[in-house]
This record gives C-alpha cells, structure tokens and sequence, in this order.
C-alpha cells in the first residue's frame, strides 16, 4: 500500500504476544508496540487527532504557531505534524530532556523552550500557558493535559484496534502520564469490554519516570477520573529500568522507561488473558544510562 503521507500511517499499530518476560504459566501477555508510529510514540494518535479536529473547525489556522508542553514525545509528534503540514511549532520541555528529545525536535524545525528542571512538566506547563494568554491571536495551545481530544484520540485509537483483535481480556495495563491513554482506554473498555480490569500503571511521586506522572501526586489534568480504574501499580524507577533491559535482552524489544513500566506492572498479574500499551521506543533514552 502507499500511503499519501507520514500522517496516514499513524495507528494499526501490531499486537504481539510477549514470550520470555513472565515466567507465571498461568498469564499470558499481549502488547500494543505504539513505538512504531511514525515518531516513534503513542503520541502520534492524539497530536494528529487534535489538530486535525482543530482544523475542522476553525481553531488552528495557518496564520496560528501551534504551542504545546512536553516532555518529549507529544513535542516531536506535533513537530513532525508542522513540518508535513507547513505550521510553525513552539514546544516547552523541562531541561531534563534528553539531549535526544532535543535534537529531534530541532531537527523537525520546531523552537524549543526550557523551562527549570525543578519544576518538571508542570513549570513547562505554566509556561506555554503564560506564552498562549499573552498573545492567544497568535498560538494554538494543544493542552494535552486538559484537552478532551486527548482522551477521544485513544478511545477511537489503540483501545478500539485492541478490542477488534482480541476478545475476553481479563486485564487491561495503561501506564500514565496525562492519562489521557488511560482514560481513553478505560471508556472504550467499559463500553465494549465491561468485564476486563483496567488498571493503571503509576510512577513514584516526582516525575522519576520520564514521560509518565502519578495522577495523585503530581500535576493532575482534568481529565483523571479514579472511578474508570479498577486498581493501579506504583511502579518505580528501578522497576521500569530492569523491566525495560529485559525487553531488550529476552524479547528483542528496544523500549522507552514508560514501555518498562507497563511491562513491570503486568508482571504483577497472577492469572488470565493480559494486554498492554507500550507506549514508546528506547532511541530517545540512550544518553539517560538506561541501557548500560
């Protein structure tokens, strides 16, 4: 098939069965590989579903700079978007972005904002904000913390593809960070798949996890809703870590810290049918040590 564009690949990621990281015969293991979308993130779904609805009616123009604040992988999604589409792109990122993640995002023509690394994704966060009121004429502010698309990305993305390839899973594994995968996940599952167990996959307090927050320590968006979760994991950083060598070196998956986090929640599992997202690829992580 050729597609008319990088944006028409996003999605349909492939499900594949994970052979050598659980050991507990009475589990098995499905998992989403959302790192390959074209940036390399599940990020792609809803920096594409966003603006392009934003399109639709009228909120982001060509005259607008789309405006938006990460910790990496929504930044390099919108980035990609603006250099296929012709947008000027301004991303806030907390300087402990990995030099990576940086480049990427220059690479793709976006400007690049730091923000303190003590402030983490939420002083990033107050900063776009601060950009986006003094002259809100001239910029889109995505909000993905905020934003309801967001959540409508995933629910119509990931977790519709899952439930059209797999019937009767017994748990259902979403690792947070705006939780907007999460919360998505969660609504289709309850609409379409009410008897699986949606559980969330959560880091220690302190954005120690790049890419994820715990929803009840750090910055909470609107969006969060506990009542749409059975349970959740604390996973922490030693955990993902381990979790994320292993992938490399029993399954052949080159994954980010958020994927690791996943993988060490379903570990967690004592029994039945298990499917996960994993969010990301381990490329933009090189510099962090993760891998040595």
């Amino acid at each position: 098939m050729i597609y008319p564009n990088i944006l028409k690949t996003i999605g349909n990621t492939p499900l594949i069965r994970i052979n050598n990281l659980i050991e507990n015969p009475k589990v098995t293991l499905l998992a989403k590989l959302e790192g390959t979308n074209p940036t390399g993130s599940v990020k792609d779904r809803p920096a594409h579903y966003i603006t392009s609805k934003a399109e639709r009616k009228g909120i982001l123009t060509k005259e607008k700079t789309i405006l938006e604040a990460t910790s990496g992988n929504m930044g390099i999604a919108l980035a990609a978007i603006g250099a296929q589409k012709g947008y000027k792109v301004v991303i806030v990122m907390s300087e402990v972005a990995t030099p990576e993640r940086r480049k990427i995002l220059k690479s793709l023509g976006a400007e690049l904002i730091l923000t303190p690394t003590a402030t983490g994704t939420t002083g990033a966060f107050q900063k776009a904000k601060e950009i986006y009121e003094k002259h809100p004429e001239k910029y889109f502010l995505v909000d993905q913390f905020n934003n309801p698309w967001n959540v409508e990305a995933h629910f119509h993305g990931a977790a519709k593809e899952i439930l059209e390839e797999v019937k009767n899973i017994d748990v259902m594994i979403v690792a947070s960070g705006t939780s907007g995968t999460l919360m998505g996940t969660a609504k289709r599952f309850r609409k379409n798949s009410p008897q699986t167990k949606i559980i969330g996959a959560f880091p220690e307090k302190g954005f120690q996890i790049p890419g994820l927050q715990n929803p009840h320590k750090d910055f909470i968006g609107k969006f969060f809703q506990e009542k749409l979760i059975d349970d959740y994991f604390i996973i922490t950083e030693e955990e993902s870590t381990k979790m994320v060598k292993k992938a490399a070196k029993k399954e052949g998956l080159f994954l980010g810290p958020s994927s690791g986090t996943a993988l060490a929640a379903a570990a967690k599992i004592k029994e039945g049918l298990v499917v996960t997202i994993l969010p990301d690829r381990g490329d933009k992580y090189l510099s962090t040590g993760i891998f040595n």
